[in-house]
């Protein structure tokens, strides 16, 4: 008996030792390569690209400004489609029961979007006006437990309302139907903005299976700031109750986040640049992150970029809030942490990231969470791109789905 106790503690000693010298020589992401053979683009126009990975294996992707399948007479400013297959070679289907945002009546914009639990959650942003402006005024959350096939909105207090796809309810804007409308604003001079107005979800494998406890971690751009990325947490099953969330403050002494219930109270994650190198200034529609989990590495990656301010590039309210935003391509960078919720530590930057044309105008770059070689090794980056055609007008050429694979190097 004592030989077998004995056995058995050096086996776990040994597997302590292991584990503790595999922590120490585990190999860290400090470069990214592009593999511009890999180039994929197509569809018809469209933008934004969040992405989640479903319970039956499909990814589900929101589209923003855009008729994807190339329907006749179609088009959305917001829709979902789902996406089944492998990176190379995969297929496009309508998720047809979504609400119709469309017209000028429907001018909302998708952004976060997560597979829980069986759930898919979808979060629709708000313009001020009727048609692309910004800062966007707040969120619309929709939920559906059935794949898609039907949709509910969340109010604030986690109540729920089925929405048809032509529902009258689904373009109804006040604090009774919206889970955010213009709450807890900040000035970037003059003019106000509104925290998690648009957001995105950490992404945790398929269903959110990976997930290291029971929250949701959402990161947002601060409205006013949009260099300055903003984050918080809810437990999963609590997520449309909006006096649930979490609010991140600073880490501590041990790099550990520390959290508020008061939305007022919130602080930075990161502060991504606040300009170029050649002082042009980033606008208010930048700096929404992608966060994925890399199975392969045992790490979250990050990618994430900011979007060019207006005419002047300044830091003015004019150029900062402008509704034209492309006069230069955008920034990209990938960032690496442990956990969901940071701390993050940078892999790879750019001011200017151009593709394969010096005409590039990339922005809204994304990961999918599926499409992640079993090594980790490799991802592939999804984009969006503003690029204009030989008669100078934007959104043309590029104006689709872009995606190329990528490589990170360890050391």
């Amino acid at each position: 008996m004592k030989s077998i106790k004995l056995f058995v503690a050096s086996s776990i000693l040994v597997a302590t030792l292991f584990n503790c010298e595999t922590k120490e020589l585990k190999k860290v992401p400090v470069d990214i390569q592009f593999h511009q053979e890999t180039l994929k683009r197509l569809g018809a126009h469209g933008d934004n690209w969040c992405i989640t990975w479903a319970k039956d294996g499909s990814q589900i992707v929101s589209m923003c400004d855009g008729n994807w399948l190339n329907i006749p007479n179609g088009g959305y400013h917001n829709h979902l489609f789902r996406v089944t297959g492998e990176s190379e070679d995969f297929q496009r289907e309508d998720i047809p029961n979504y609400p119709d945002f469309s017209g000028e009546e429907g001018s909302w914009f998708g952004y976060g979007i997560v597979s829980v639990d069986g759930n898919i959650y979808s979060a629709a942003s708000k313009t001020p006006g009727t048609s692309w402006s910004g800062p966007f005024t707040g969120v619309k959350l929709l939920k559906s437990p059935d794949n898609g096939e039907s949709w509910y909105r969340v109010d604030r207090a986690g109540n729920e309302l089925f929405l048809s796809a032509k529902d009258s309810m689904r373009n109804v804007v006040n604090h009774n139907e919206m889970f955010s409308l213009e709450e807890f604003g900040m000035p970037h001079k003059e003019q106000l903005a509104y925290p998690f107005s648009f957001f995105d979800f950490v992404q945790n494998g398929q269903n959110n299976s990976k997930a290291k406890d029971d929250y949701l971690y959402i990161y947002a751009p601060e409205g006013a700031y949009a260099n300055k990325l903003t984050m918080a947490r809810v437990q999963k099953d609590k997520l449309g109750v909006r006096s649930e969330w979490q609010y991140f403050t600073n880490y501590d002494d041990n790099n550990q986040p520390v959290w508020v219930n008061e939305i007022d109270k919130r602080g930075f994650v990161y502060e991504y640049p606040e300009k170029s190198t050649k002082g042009h200034y980033f606008g208010w529609y930048s700096w929404l992150p992608s966060v994925v989990w890399n199975e392969g590495l045992g790490l979250y990656i990050m990618v994430n970029g900011g979007t060019y301010a207006g005419h002047g590039l300044t830091d003015s309210d004019e150029d900062y809030y402008d509704g034209w935003m492309h006069t230069e391509t955008g920034s990209l960078g990938f960032w690496y942490s442990e956990n969901p919720y940071g701390p993050w530590k940078q892999i790879f930057y750019t001011d200017y990231w151009i593709v394969d044309n010096e005409l590039s105008r990339t922005y809204q770059p994304k990961l999918s969470p599926k499409w992640i070689s079993e090594d980790g090794k490799e991802m592939t980056l999804i984009w969006s791109d503003a690029m204009e055609n030989e008669a100078g007008k934007s959104h043309t050429v590029n104006y689709l789905w872009n995606q190329m694979k990528i490589s990170i190097e360890l050391e």
